[in-house]
């Protein structure tokens, strides 16, 4: 497969393609080494519900938010084949954390609220305040990152400037303490009673080992915004959201490249709006050489691969 860093242009390529701003994180797949520990996890603790889908195999589960066994999924856990039994886990690509939007603020208080009470079954990262959203960073069994998170009115984001290349500026967020005591006043009498319907994978964030090599596959031949950038990470989305994806260098720039074979994450699917959106994504990308057809969830769907092996699914439901 051609290496993204080493493409060579040519002016017939599209390098001002832009994806469809309604694209975004359809689902998650991650390899566990416990598929009935990360089952109980996902499912008795935060709340998620089984998929009833045909699978070709026992040992991946399908996870949605939605109340019917026939939502669409949005997370698969699928049992790793072999687990490492190293205890030094290696510096890799891959995921640094995947993050649940909760339709509304009142939902992300009743599942601190709740999360709190918890703690001997959830290893807490921490809290925050983005500007843009506020958020809750926990770990799941195999302390894959999981981020639960509601966002601020949009009118309330603030955005500085243009960028020299494209339409959108700079969108301003931060990392800042959680205010506990003002999100608490949302909590609702009911409480948590599990993700709520309208719950869905918001974004994605990824530890890569080059961030001009992010931005030329994310930005330049995946067409994804460039929305704001922070020491060490660039964030990406479709349209006008603060991000879809992320990318960073906080493990350094010596990484290994990512494995399908290694706990964590397996892929994410990249979800356009209609047919006619996939066929014009997949046009811009078989110009790299980097498409492969995939076996999905969906009836319409490519595989491709970033600059450091991260697998992705670009698929049309």
């Amino acid at each position: 497969m051609q290496q993204i860093g080493k493409s060579n242009h040519n002016e017939e390529r599209n390098s001002t393609f832009e994806i469809h701003p309604g694209a975004r994180i359809g689902y998650v797949s991650l390899n566990v080494s416990d598929i009935q520990r990360s089952l109980e996890f996902y499912q008795s603790v935060l709340g998620f519900r089984k998929v009833r889908k045909k699978s070709p195999t026992t040992d991946r589960v399908l996870l949605s938010s939605g109340e019917a066994q026939s939502s669409a999924p949005m997370l698969e856990l699928v049992q790793a084949r072999q687990t490492d039994s190293n205890p030094v886990i290696p510096r890799r690509a891959g995921l640094y954390h995947f993050a649940i939007l909760l339709p509304e603020r009142k939902n992300l208080a009743d599942t601190l609220l709740y999360l709190s009470d918890k703690q001997d079954q959830v290893h807490f990262d921490g809290l925050a305040d983005h500007l843009v959203s506020e958020a809750i960073y926990i770990r799941d069994p195999d302390f894959n990152g999981v981020e639960i998170y509601s966002d601020r009115p949009r009118s309330k984001w603030k955005w500085n400037g243009k960028d020299n290349d494209s339409d959108y500026s700079r969108l301003q967020m931060a990392t800042l303490p959680l205010n506990t005591k003002d999100l608490f006043k949302e909590s609702t009498d009911a409480g948590w009673t599990g993700m709520p319907a309208g719950t869905i994978i918001g974004h994605i964030h990824l530890h890569v080992s080059n961030l001009s090599n992010a931005m030329k596959f994310y930005h330049e031949i995946l067409g994804i915004n460039l929305t704001t950038t922070y020491p060490g990470a660039y964030f990406f989305a479709a349209g006008r959201y603060h991000h879809h994806i992320a990318t960073n260098t906080w493990l350094g720039s010596n990484i290994l490249p990512a494995s399908p074979q290694s706990i964590g994450l397996n892929y994410f699917g990249i979800e356009l709006p209609n047919i006619e959106e996939f066929d014009k994504t997949v046009k811009q990308l078989q110009q790299y050489n980097i498409v492969e057809q995939s076996s999905s969830l969906s009836s319409k769907a490519i595989l491709i691969y970033d600059p450091n092996g991260i697998r992705i699914q670009v698929y049309y439901m």
